[in-house]
Order: C-alpha cells, then structure tokens, then sequence
C-alpha cells in the first residue's frame, strides 16, 4: 500500500486550479483565427487569442465565470491518503483554497431555489473511478454556467442510429447558438444511462476520444448548416472540436449526451506520487 499526503492533494488541487482560470492547459497551442474567416469573424477570433494572452501575461482569469469545480478521479486499489477520512475532504480544501487564494469568482449557491452563495464554490462536483496499481490522477474543469446551460441529455430510440444522434446533436447547436459563447468544443457520448452519459461527454472532451469515425463525419456534414460563429456573430467557426465517446448501454437504449465547452475551456491533469 502507497499514501499519498493530503496535504499534497490540497496543495496539488488548489495550484490546479488557480492555473486553470488564468492558462489552461487544454488552450495551449490553440488559436481561434482561421484563414478561412471573413474580417469580421477574424477580428473577434482574434480578441479571444488576445483575451487568452493578456490572462495569462496579468494573471487575470481568462473569464469572468470561474465556473463549478468538477474533479474526475483515479484512484488505484493500493493507493490511500492521509490527513482526512475521505477523499472529498481533501479535494473541497483544495478547490476551496483555489478559489480564494486565486481571486476567482464564486459561482456555486448551495440551494437552486434559495440562491444562497456561501463564498466557497463548494461543493465541488466529483467522479471517482478505481483502477489497478497505485495510480492517483485527478483532472479538474472548470464548468462555466452559459455552456453548461445549452449542453443536452436525449434518450434517442436505438432506431434511430448514427442519423438521430448527429440530428440531436445538430439541434443541440442550433439551439444554443452564441449563447454559451462559440466556438465550442463539442463533447458526444453514446450510451450507458441516463444518469451517466453526461458524465461521459466530458469525459469524452478530457481524453480527446474519436471512437466512431462514421458518427464523426455525420456530425462534421451536419455543422455545416449553422449560420453563426465566433461569439454567436455571422461566421464559419461555431465548433473549435469535436470528441465523441461510446459506452455499452441496454438492448432498448441508445441514451445520448452533448456537453458543450466555451472558449474559455478549462481543464488540466495532476498526478500524485505516493511514499511507500
């Protein structure tokens, strides 16, 4: 058996995701002018490199919406932890620390109906998968409420096939239109259930998953009927990327999930070494 510190963990966490609101990793390398774009999409293309640039260089965060928290966990069967008695713990402090330390907005209200916000960005929303050896992997996502809002869950009739999940997916972009902020990076997931394929769309934009190249190409046809771009505005580049993720789901199902990803998309990996 491995231990890993908690107070490593917090730490780890919380440098994490001070990082991920000022320079993400998931946006290094990428620009969002294209040659193709006519000069007006390509001047505001050209405000969100900017916007990525000066974050980075002033340690402002890339976007006013700091977002929920979000940590997918891996964690081998011989690993443990000190310093808490659950792994929650540990994680909440980090994120916690993160977003005062950091300056970040507090996006999180502890009731949906009484929309008191407590100051902390807690809870911090977590997904623990247990895998072999003595592996400690967290990814952390930051969420923003405005993609969140126009990302989609359909339970599609397996009928329906390739066509009805490029339909639903097509659909979901109309939809949200410039209202969670494009180009977006586009997350599908095809199957498990209805509670777990949202999970697995953005699982699908963490891993970069291409599992179907025939669902992909369908999808691609599809885009090409949306009129908006960068920002919402007249243009070509309503989608940055596209990443699609199959799971195996029962004979009657073929649930379907589209996590739509802002701009600003924010995510980055922190692996823990644990002490014999």
């Amino acid at each position: 058996m491995r231990i890993v510190e908690g107070t490593e963990i917090v730490e780890g966490l919380k440098n994490l995701f001070i990082k991920l609101n000022y320079e993400p990793p998931s946006l290094e390398g990428i620009s969002f002018s294209e040659h193709s774009m006519d000069s007006d999409e390509l001047k505001l293309a050209g405000i969100l490199d900017k916007n990525m640039e000066t974050a980075k260089l002033e340690r402002r965060p890339l976007c006013q919406d700091c977002g929920v928290a979000q940590v997918f966990v891996k964690i081998g069967k011989f690993t443990t932890y000190s310093g808490a008695s659950t792994l929650r713990h540990l994680i909440e402090k980090g994120v916690e620390q993160a977003y005062e330390t950091g300056l970040l907005r507090k996006s999180t209200v502890r009731d949906p109906f009484e929309r008191i916000n407590e100051g902390k960005n807690l809870p911090a929303f977590i997904h623990i998968e247990e895998t072999s050896g003595d592996l400690l992997e967290m990814w952390g996502m930051v969420k923003g409420g405005g993609s969140e809002n126009v990302s989609s869950l359909k339970m599609i009739s397996p009928v329906e096939g390739r066509e009805g999940v490029a339909d639903f997916v097509l659909e979901t972009l109309k939809n949200a239109a410039g209202k969670g902020c494009p180009p977006y990076f586009v997350g599908v997931a095809v199957g498990g259930t209805f509670d777990t394929v949202p999970t697995y769309s953005k699982m699908s934009i963490l891993e970069k998953s291409d599992e179907d190249t025939e669902l992909k190409e369908l999808i691609l046809k599809r885009i090409k009927e949306l009129d908006y771009g960068v920002l919402g505005f007249p243009g070509i580049s309503a989608v940055k990327e596209l990443y699609i993720k199959k799971i195996p789901t029962h004979i009657a199902m073929m649930p379907a999930a589209v996590s739509l990803n802002c701009h600003s998309l924010r995510y980055g990996k922190i692996e823990f070494r644990s002490n014999p």
